[in-house]
């Protein structure tokens, strides 16, 4: 395959909401880009792993209207979507507020913010093949895409992949066992369902009818961890199934990804299947599931600091802050059905520092989202799609300045 090369002064490599973000700041900053994406459209776990509510973008508060954590693009970008067709204005989620939105429309807001972009060229369908490095700097990036291989010769880089697949090539990330990870999630859309049937009390014994099930053997283990909620279209319900056990399935010659994907399939089938034998779901089917696995955790970068649980909890400001962040610690653990939440103080943020978003022995290397350099518990904050909105938006701005000076 013939290779061509293309230089830039700012390569993003993910195209989810960090890297969008990144992208555009850079971009916007007068520096030349690219931005990399495995998928045919943009916003990683937004799109691909359908989550349907942006977290991370208001503080935290007992009463109230909602008010941004962070201007910028986080703020401006949120505003936005409230216009998308089948979008809505942040709703309450007990402490916090949440913004839901479409995955289509997520989308095509992501693709109005790139194309208006002019120093900004947009690689979708495109995988990161190699990394030419040095013994502390990155020179450029191998990707192919469906027609040609391409090199990217870069001054900055910008890993933004969610599975730090750039620092992991340099041998500058750190991956955790399945077992020590967050539990991921599989998201999938039932239609027809009678969705009066479905208040809080009757989910809640619907869940507990489930849980029976399993226990009876009537659902596959790991099936019951589910949660369930009427979506703004009449007769839709959406289902969010947490996937536990995994690790256990594994046979030989299947990596993580590619069990956690089919396993979680079969749990999804098997409980609609299984709904259908009550009243509400008598004639439900299931319309679409997300393209992919929602992962919470894989891998981090080896960062010039680790943003920790203390530093969260406790509202921790840094001179080199780039962001605000006040999500609670939201962690999905093996054993456990459902979330568990330790919030901040009401109204409370603490700081993300640039170091964080730095590795440490790979000077020109930048990284936002879920593979930031933070503990587990950490990350349990940082990772949601708000606070990745804000945070690529600091760090793009911050490699454009880095690669005008170099």
């Amino acid at each position: 395959m013939a290779r061509n090369t293309v230089k830039y002064d700012v390569v993003v490599v993910g195209g989810g909401s960090a890297g969008l973000a990144a992208a555009v700041a850079a971009g916007s900053a007068g520096a030349r880009t690219a931005l990399v994406e495995r998928y045919g459209f943009l916003g990683g776990m937004a799109t691909a792993g359908m989550v349907s509510t942006i977290c991370g973008l208001y503080h935290s508060s007992p009463s109230g209207a909602p008010e941004p954590v962070n201007e910028g693009f986080a703020e401006s970008f949120a505003r936005r979507l409230v216009a998308m067709p089948g979008c809505q204005k942040p709703v309450r989620r007990g402490r916090s507020f949440v913004l839901p939105y479409t995955p289509f429309a997520f989308a095509c807001l992501a693709d109005d913010l790139v194309a208006a972009i002019t120093q900004l060229d947009v690689y979708l369908h495109a995988y990161l093949v190699g990394v030419d490095a040095g013994p502390s700097r990155i020179n450029a990036l191998r990707i192919a895409t469906w027609e040609r291989a391409v090199e990217l010769q870069a001054q900055v880089v910008v890993d933004t992949s969610g599975d730090a697949v750039v620092a992991h090539q340099v041998g500058a990330a750190e991956t955790a066992p399945p077992s020590d990870r967050q539990l991921p999630s599989l998201v999938f859309a039932l239609q027809q369902v009678d969705t009066a049937a479905l208040g809080p009390g009757p989910r809640v014994a619907l869940l507990r009818t489930l849980l029976a099930a399993e226990r009876d053997g009537r659902l596959p283990r790991g099936a019951s961890n589910l949660t369930l909620g009427p979506s703004p279209q009449p007769g839709e319900v959406i289902g969010k199934l947490a996937l536990g056990g995994v690790e256990g399935e594994l046979p030989n010659r299947r990596d993580f990804l590619t069990a956690a994907e089919q396993e979680g399939r079969r749990r999804v089938l098997a409980v609609t299947e299984f709904l259908k034998t009550l009243p509400p779901f008598g004639r439900a089917f299931v319309s679409h599931v997300a393209p992919q696995v929602g992962v919470r955790e894989s891998r981090r970068v080896i960062g010039r600091y680790q943003l920790t649980r203390e530093d969260v909890l406790t509202g921790r400001k840094f001179d080199d802050a780039v962001a605000r962040a006040g999500w609670p610690i939201e962690l999905w653990q093996e054993g456990q059905l459902g979330a568990t939440y330790e919030y901040l103080e009401d109204g409370q943020t603490y700081e993300i520092p640039l170091r964080s978003l730095q590795a440490r022995d790979v000077e020109n290397l930048f990284v936002a989202g879920r593979c930031m350099s933070a503990t587990h518990e950490a990350l349990g904050s940082a990772r949601v799609i708000g606070t990745c909105l804000a945070v690529g938006d600091a760090v793009g701005a911050a490699a454009a300045r880095k690669a005008d000076r170099a």
